[in-house]
């Protein structure tokens, strides 16, 4: 087989020239085997080329994720710390409820019952729920509020506290304890018959009659501004409860304090005797305001 070519020119004459097959042959293949192996490498440079850019897009997301706004998880922590707050808050407004006399809440009266036990209720059994008592829950976004409520209901003890221990200390400094428990009065507040001079006299406190060596307690607390013997007085002690109020406690047998001690109300102070201008063993209890005398009954309870 041969391949003929025609070639024409203007100042050339036609030839016809035959080539052989298999020179052509090789040449065809050797042109599609440069191809392929060009192909291919333009394909391998490709496919290493990709993986760097697709992981340098990794890369840049990587250096800068999209992240979510943080939430404040509600921990053990929180709950714990609210906790000890809302016990603390109970302990102390159970003990300011016990120092203003108010009794503690134990718990709500038992509804009706009828004759059979049951619960007599005029609601209709559609209406009726029940179940077991739990404590709500506190979503995390409520913490905040819960804290700052918790905040402000110690703050509000606390000035009730404040207020109830200073209203306390002053009940506390007012004579309205009797001095001397379950003796009876002999002698009053104001002009009367001198026992020594059977004249008319002026008495400046209160004649509590009782055996020798009774206690006596001190009216209300205070510093004890004067303890020792005075002749009208005998064995006397003086209490200062501020506020310029004093109360004086005259004819006893034995003194158990001494100046300057601070006392507290119905703290034994005395022994009643007969000592210094007295008939015989009792009590002579004054109340004091600015160095005045007044009548003791005005501050004492139960006379």
């Amino acid at each position: 087989m041969a391949f003929v070519m025609f070639a024409t020119g203007a100042t050339s004459t036609s030839r016809v020239r035959s080539l052989p097959l298999a020179p052509l042959m090789m040449v065809s293949l050797g042109l599609a085997t440069t191809l392929f192996v060009t192909g291919a490498c333009i394909g391998y440079w490709l496919a290493r080329s990709e993986p760097a850019s697709v992981a340098g897009v990794s890369t840049a997301s990587a250096v800068a994720p999209v992240r979510p706004e943080p939430v404040q998880p509600f921990t053990l922590e929180q709950l714990g710390a609210i906790s000890a707050r809302l016990f603390r808050l109970e302990s102390e407004a159970a003990q300011l409820g016990a120092r203003l006399g108010v009794p503690p809440v134990r718990g709500v009266a038992p509804p009706a019952r009828g004759a059979s036990g049951s619960q007599v209720s005029a609601e209709s059994p559609r209406d009726a729920t029940g179940g077991p008592w739990l404590a709500p829950r506190t979503e995390p976004a409520d913490v905040g509020a819960l804290e700052s409520e918790l905040a402000r209901a110690e703050d509000r003890l606390t000035l009730l506290a404040a207020a109830a221990s200073e209203r306390t200390l002053q009940l506390m400094r007012l004579p309205t304890r009797l001095p001397v428990l379950g003796a009876e009065v002999a002698s009053g507040f104001g002009n009367r018959f001198d026992p020594f001079t059977h004249t008319r006299a002026f008495h400046a406190g209160l004649d509590f009659a009782a055996l020798a060596g009774t206690p006596i307690s001190s009216a209300a607390g205070g510093t004890v501004s004067f303890a020792g013997f005075r002749p009208d007085y005998g064995w006397v002690v003086e209490i200062d409860h501020g506020n310029g109020l004093t109360t004086r406690y005259a004819h006893g047998s034995k003194v158990l304090v001494k100046k300057g001690d601070v006392v507290e109300p119905g703290q034994r102070i005395a022994l009643v005797g007969s000592t210094g201008r007295s008939t015989g063993p009792h009590l002579h209890f004054e109340v004091l305001r600015g160095g005045d005398p007044v009548d003791p009954k005005r501050f004492l309870a139960g006379l």
